[in-house]
């Protein structure tokens, strides 16, 4: 059995390093995919005056929402009222509300994403 040289140990140690030291320091923070979902998603520009902290709060706050949902219209009005109360107006139609729907629970709160798609079970 051939002895593997030490210069060819060291290197792949050192690569292990390097690769372990790289995911230990990615930048991606909570929430980032979701800020940008809805960034793009936001074409008529209606949370644009939050922060992204503000942003990733309002998404937590309509995903923990979820136990209140009962279909999926009462769903959108939970949800409208929850973006009110960060000054924003809108109404239960404008299509940001259902994006916020679905992107705060597959993003923020994937523990609740049951309880979203129990809304479109047709029983």
């Amino acid at each position: 059995m051939k002895k593997i040289p030490t210069f060819s140990f060291t290197v792949f140690i050192v690569l292990i390093i390097s690769l372990i030291i790289v995911f230990i320091n990615s930048d991606d923070t909570f929430g980032q995919t979701f800020i940008e979902q809805i960034r793009v998603a936001d074409s008529d520009e209606t949370l644009d005056t939050l922060s992204d902290e503000q942003l990733v709060s309002l998404g937590k706050a309509v995903c923990q929402s979820s136990a209140e949902w009962k279909d999926e219209n009462n769903s959108l009005i939970v949800i409208n009222n929850i973006v009110s109360d960060y000054d924003i107006n809108t109404s239960f139609n404008d299509r940001i509300i259902p994006i916020l729907r679905f992107q705060s629970s597959y993003e923020l709160c994937p523990e609740y994403v049951e309880r979203l798609e129990s809304l479109f079970i047709e029983e």
